[in-house]
């Protein structure tokens, strides 16, 4: 699959179909395979869709320190891969931390987004677990070094993506994929993104989106609180709020038809024509 500079760095994508733009951003610790059965469900659907690997996960390049790893650095890096390909207006679907970056993405480049699809986003910075207390620690950082050369630690991980561990033996693809993910992911951009995902909140900004936008949770999520996505619904004017039962954090994953149903949908919907 193609490479193209932004900055300083390479970023990695898959591209599918041809007609109207969608643009699919991943979450932490991800990377675009996510999103390799919703690509290609648009591309047959008419849509052309896009899958980058953020900066520091999958196969693109990473800047050198976890610093650089913020919301609006990410978003930026998000619209200049736009630029460089030539999207000049597409509907961006956005998963947990890739939430965060849709969100910002359309507050800062609102001629870009023509519609969003928020997936168990990030919106205030609160998650479950009190994640951040062991990650955002000094033996967090070791963790998340080992996970990076041991694949059982990946998958200890994963888990907790999930939010669901009873979903291993329903799920195992999904979460090899996830684990294996977390592997690659680079150091910096897994403590990074982590630290920029505590210190995001888009809560005082949510009713300056004016994209049509859905919202989907998992009542089960307990990697980020559904309540997150409520708020966003809450906030952005006329947005559309689904919550799955019986679901966690990977909508994309546990319910594919459901998601690929409701995704389209909404892309279809007659004020986007």
């Amino acid at each position: 699959m193609p490479n193209i500079q932004v900055e300083h760095y390479m970023i990695h994508y898959q591209v599918q179909g041809a007609g109207p733009d969608v643009l699919m951003v991943h979450g932490w610790a991800s990377s675009h395979r996510m999103w390799e059965r919703p690509v290609r469900r648009l591309a047959l659907a008419g849509f052309r869709a896009w899958a980058l690997d953020l900066p520091g996960h999958g196969k693109s390049g990473s800047p050198a320190s976890d610093r650089w790893y913020t919301v609006p650095n990410l978003t930026f890096s998000v619209s200049a891969f736009a630029e460089r390909v030539g999207i000049q207006r597409a509907a961006v679907v956005g998963h947990s931390m890739g939430g965060a970056i849709s969100l910002e993405l359309a507050s800062q480049c609102p001629q870009l987004v023509r519609a969003l699809v928020l997936v168990a986003p990030c919106v205030s910075g609160r998650i479950g677990f009190s994640l951040h207390v062991l990650f955002d620690s000094p033996l967090g950082h070791r963790l998340l070094e080992l996970s990076q050369r041991h694949n059982t630690l990946a998958r200890v991980g994963g888990l907790s993506m999930f939010g669901s561990p009873w979903l291993m033996g329903r799920l195992g693809a999904a979460m090899r994929r996830d684990a294996e993910d977390l592997t690659r992911t680079a150091a910096e951009a897994a403590i990074g993104g982590l630290r920029a995902v505590l210190n995001f909140d888009f809560t005082d900004r949510l009713a300056m989106v004016r994209a049509p936008t859905l919202v989907v949770v998992g009542a089960r999520d307990m990697t980020l609180p559904p309540s997150e996505g409520a708020l966003a619904a809450a906030g952005i004017p006329g947005a559309r709020l689904i919550k799955l039962q019986g679901i966690g954090h990977q909508p994309v994953d546990e319910c594919p038809e459901e998601f690929e149903r409701l995704l389209l949908e909404h892309l279809k919907l007659p004020e986007l024509a």
